[in-house]
């Protein structure tokens, strides 16, 4: 009998701990998916073609043939998705829940296949207010309005795509809206400079990027919101003559939308506009604009807009939806500086682009859990020369249209 009072004893903590966890509850949700891709050009595109940006350029071979004008195909199964919730918990008097997500996409083309962390975050919920921190979606892409497409870029480069790790407050105003404002910094999405796409330009600049966010709904199923934030860069700590620089680039972003649903029909729309949105896989980027005495390089922003609408159906075993996206680069802040060699520095995403534009409907057929879908979408891109203001004149449009069949089961 001493034994088995001691054993108790001895127990008691982890028979407390256990009665504790039986409290916390887990999901594990995710999908599988398979797709078929066929364009009749060759695109720039990323993640086995999946992720669409443009058409490429036209490009002679040594009787004027264009290269890219050949079709391509491409069939994937990376984008299939993992899961795990974690809800039930209490911590400084707020419902607690946490969320570990990721996929096989990768981080860059080179990592494809290998299981990548797409989001990791706590949420702590008061009455009115709340806390986030870890990697979430950027506040530019807003969860609740933006493009329902079946290719898994999300609208891009017309819609904003983007996570990144941050502390994120969110406090509801009533029971119409809230405001949000939110610190963070770069992870896989990445700003670009004179050494390619790297994490190091934004922690090199020591300051974190702000953002802030409002939404307000003005009547049933109809919303409004808009979004602000301010980045800063130092894209170099020693300058081209071996000389320490401090030299920061700060470029702003900012978003407008609105979303309106009834019982049968959703309609997203959405413009944006912003300096050096090369993190978002938009358009755009910077530049040097002049080399000081010193070496230190100056900078200026490339600024870009975009808008866009997507338009489905939300009921019924067949649904239909059509996206269309227009995207403009705007030029540089002040004329970039040249050299006999062209640019002096030149960090831009379709830098030679003037306009994109893309348009296309979709179908999708659901069984259950189980949804087949097909979509097609026209892309067009007018390349030209990138002039000293970075705009783009002389521009021809290039296009390409897109066939998908998509296969995905929910769990």
């Amino acid at each position: 009998m001493k034994k088995i009072i001691l054993m108790l004893i001895a127990f008691a903590p982890l028979l407390s701990l256990a009665q504790k966890k039986e409290e916390i509850k887990v999901k594990i949700s995710g999908f599988v998916s398979a797709e078929a891709i066929l364009d009749t050009r060759k695109t720039v595109n990323s993640r086995e073609g999946d992720v669409i940006l443009y058409p490429a350029p036209k490009s002679a071979d040594i009787n004027g043939a264009d290269l890219n004008d050949r079709s391509e195909l491409f069939m994937t199964s990376i984008h299939s998705r993992l899961n795990v919730g974690v809800s039930g918990f209490e911590a400084f008097g707020a419902k607690g829940s946490a969320t570990i997500q990721g996929d096989f996409v990768g981080t860059s083309n080179d990592k494809i296949g290998l299981f990548r962390l797409r989001h990791a975050f706590v949420k702590l919920n008061w009455e009115k207010d709340e806390l986030l921190v870890g990697k979430y979606w950027h506040p530019m892409f807003v969860t609740s309005c933006y493009p329902n497409v079946l290719h898994w870029g999300g609208g891009l480069p017309f819609n904003v795509l983007g996570r990144a790790p941050q502390f994120r407050y969110t406090r509801k105003l009533s029971d119409k809206g809230y405001a949000m404002l939110a610190v963070l910094s770069e992870m896989d999405f990445k700003s670009t400079g004179p050494e390619g796409a790297n994490v190091k330009y934004a922690q090199q600049a020591s300051i974190p990027e702000f953002s802030a966010q409002v939404k307000y709904d003005l009547a049933k199923g109809f919303s409004l919101g808009a979004t602000a934030g301010y980045k800063f860069l130092k894209p170099m700590v020693v300058n081209p003559m071996g000389a320490k620089t401090n030299e920061l680039l700060s470029s702003y972003q900012m978003n407008a939308w609105m979303t309106f649903k009834t019982d049968k029909i959703a309609w997203n729309l959405q413009t944006i506009y912003g300096q050096n949105m090369y993190n978002f896989v938009m358009i755009g980027g910077y530049g040097v604009k002049n080399v000081k005495a010193n070496g230190d390089y100056e900078y200026t922003n490339i600024k870009t807009s975009s808008v866009w609408s997507d338009v489905y159906t939300t009921t019924g075993n067949i649904r239909y939806g059509l996206f269309a996206g227009y995207t403009k680069n705007l030029g540089a802040d002040d004329d970039l500086a040249r050299n006999d060699e062209g640019f002096v520095g030149l960090y831009s995403r379709g830098a030679d682009i003037n306009y994109v534009y893309q348009f296309g409907p979709r179908v999708e057929i659901y069984s259950g859990s189980f949804m087949i879908g097909t979509q097609v979408l026209y892309t067009s891109a007018a390349y030209g020369s990138t002039q000293v203001n970075g705009q783009v004149s002389d521009s021809e449009e290039v296009g390409s249209m897109r066939f998908q069949l998509h296969f995905k089961y929910a769990f």
